[in-house]
């Protein structure tokens, strides 16, 4: 989908080591769990605007959608996407 609207993304999902070594905008798992032997996970946005990393979280239950929170999170993996 993302490729279909000119947005390009790395080919595959790369480990999480730490936030540090994101790259500036990124599609990142979080909430990684299995229920029956089936994954299951969250994505969220990463965000580093001016030296300064963020998430966005669509989740609803959340008091803010831009979160800081980052022990809070546990990646998994990430998709880099390229700042057009």
């Amino acid at each position: 989908m993302l490729s279909s609207a000119g947005v390009k993304t790395s080919a595959d999902e790369t480990p999480f080591e730490s936030w540090e070594a994101l790259p500036n905008l990124a599609l990142l798992s979080i909430k990684h769990h299995q229920e029956e032997g089936k994954d299951f996970w969250h994505w969220v946005v990463f965000k580093r605007v001016g030296g300064q990393p963020f998430v966005l979280d669509s989740a609803s239950y959340l008091p803010s959608n831009i979160r800081q929170d980052f022990d809070a999170m546990q990646p998994k993996w990430f998709i880099e996407v390229e700042n057009a």
